[in-house]
């Protein structure tokens, strides 16, 4: 434990923050403030119900709440003969807290119970915290960052996993403690602060550890093997939206009147009053394409460096291999629902003509665009931490486009977030997308710590990037020898 906390100390004031790429609290004019309201009325609605109790089971943020929720969906006991996996949510939760605390300093937002001095779910805690910021919720940023990590563990339970991570979430609106808006802002949190554990050293030590420990325990063995020259997953190895995300708004529901004036305001937001573009609305025709091209020449200012085939080849293939996952992992939702996006629904023009025919009959629910440009703001983060606060926010607005343009609802593009975080998660499974990214890291860096043993053989035993000794290496890639990364 004290080496944690003296890790924890050392990288405290690295953390991003929060104020730097979410939007904040909601005004108490928006159409976020009344989707928390609804949210809010929902919630109590279940009080009395077996999720209600279940609420009360999520309420408190000890690592035997994670540990003990988990085991539940792993049907395994997390908190027994498992130090590793123990140790890794020790070091992960002293994190979480700190970026919690971080992030309450920045706002000042009155909990639900406090505002309408109503009783909550567990009204024990009620003085405790009435005068602490509800913006982020600490259950949500808690539950759905062990979520993100134990879907490196045991990706054979990733949709599983996922899904009791999105319900700690719902777990604090139910209870009263948190709005829907403080829910989402955790999630949001939680995935940046995975992305920045990775840039640790020992994180990814520690989730193998956990991994190997896990695997032993029940016997389960995920394969980590790749190709690096062909896309990192199929999209049925992908955590499936589907099975982990809510359900759409029905066109009938109070949450869609929500989606609804979204999109009016997205489409007034497009033209000034003389017809021609706003700096929003030029921004969101410049998102409009789902490419690798875009993406790098998005971030690129942003990053630091230009990403390019021929400036950054290394950087350029990372980006390429992961661009098509983004939008892939949310093709089995959107079938399912079908959900019609909002100008085939409102039978209105959108922001750009040329795609509205190919779209009319593909479903909106989650948004591809939204899930793509949060997943490689992720990637791109975890080589440059330096720019992960800038690069997040240019993904926030990215996905706020595809509302601009008239392509996607306002739910869509929240959830597309969240889809995101999940296929990061998977792609740390994967030995070759690490092998790629620790490419272009090195790359990014204008290093040469890499050596090539191709040009100096060594005796050494060889381990992958996840600290698995491997008997001779099955395809080129990045490996450790020697207490050095090598090429071969």
């Amino acid at each position: 434990m004290t080496a944690i906390l003296l890790c924890v100390s050392s990288h405290a004031q690295d953390l991003p923050d929060a104020s730097r790429f979410l939007p904040g609290p909601p005004e108490t004019t928006s159409v976020q403030y009344i989707k928390d309201y609804l949210q809010y009325v929902w919630g109590k609605s279940l009080r009395d119900s077996t999720r209600g109790q279940q609420a009360v089971s999520d309420f408190s943020t000890e690592i035997s709440t994670y540990l003990k929720a988990y085991s539940k969906v792993l049907n395994t006991d997390l908190t027994s003969d498992m130090p590793k996996l123990n140790l890794l949510f020790e070091y992960c939760m002293n994190y979480g807290i700190r970026m919690q605390n971080q992030a309450q300093k920045s706002y000042s937002y009155r909990r639900p119970y406090a505002r309408f001095k109503d009783k909550t779910l567990i009204p024990a805690f009620e003085d405790t915290y009435r005068d602490v910021s509800s913006y982020p919720a600490s259950q949500a940023l808690f539950g759905w960052m062990y979520a993100m990590v134990l879907t490196e563990i045991a990706p054979d339970r990733q949709n599983e996993i996922l899904a009791r991570g999105y319900d700690f979430g719902a777990s604090s609106v139910i209870s009263g403690y948190h709005w829907d808006s403080d829910v989402y802002a955790g999630f949001l949190l939680a995935s940046a602060l995975v992305s920045r554990l990775h840039t640790f050293p020992g994180f990814s030590g520690m989730i193998t550890a956990a991994r190997t420990e896990y695997e032993k325990k029940t016997g389960v063995k995920n394969p980590t093997a790749g190709n690096s020259d062909e896309a990192y997953f199929a999209i049925s190895e992908l955590p499936d939206a589907y099975k982990y995300l809510p359900a759409p708004p029905e066109t009938i529901s109070p949450f869609f009147a929500c989606d609804l004036s979204a999109y009016e305001q997205g489409k007034a937001a497009r033209e000034d009053v003389y017809g021609d573009l706003t700096e929003t609305g030029q921004q969101a025709l410049t998102d409009i394409t789902y490419s690798a091209d875009n993406f790098c020449k998005v971030y690129s200012p942003i990053f630091g460096k230009e990403i390019s085939a021929t400036a950054t080849p290394q950087l350029y293939k990372l980006m390429s291999l992961v661009h098509p996952l983004g939008n892939g992992a949310t093709q089995t939702c959107k079938a399912y629902y079908m959900r019609p996006r909002p100008y085939v629904q409102m039978n209105e023009l959108t922001l750009y003509a040329p795609d509205e025919d190919h779209l009319r009959d593909t479903g909106s629910y989650p948004s591809g665009h939204a899930s793509g440009s949060w997943l490689h703001a992720l990637v791109l983060a975890e080589i440059n931490p330096d720019a992960e606060e800038a690069l997040l926010a240019r993904a926030y607005l990215f996905g706020q486009g595809r509302v601009v343009s008239g392509y996607h609802w306002q739910s869509d593009v929240d959830m597309g977030r969240l889809v995101a975080s999940a296929i990061y998660a998977r792609l740390h499974t994967n030995t070759a997308f690490l092998e790629q990214l620790e490419l272009a890291r090195q790359e990014y860096k204008g290093t040469s710590a890499i050596r090539d043993v191709r040009a100096e053989q060594s005796e050494a035993p060889v381990y992958n990037l996840q600290g698995i000794r491997v008997d001779s290496p099955s395809h080129p890639g990045v490996y450790i020898q020697d207490g050095r990364k090598v090429v071969y």
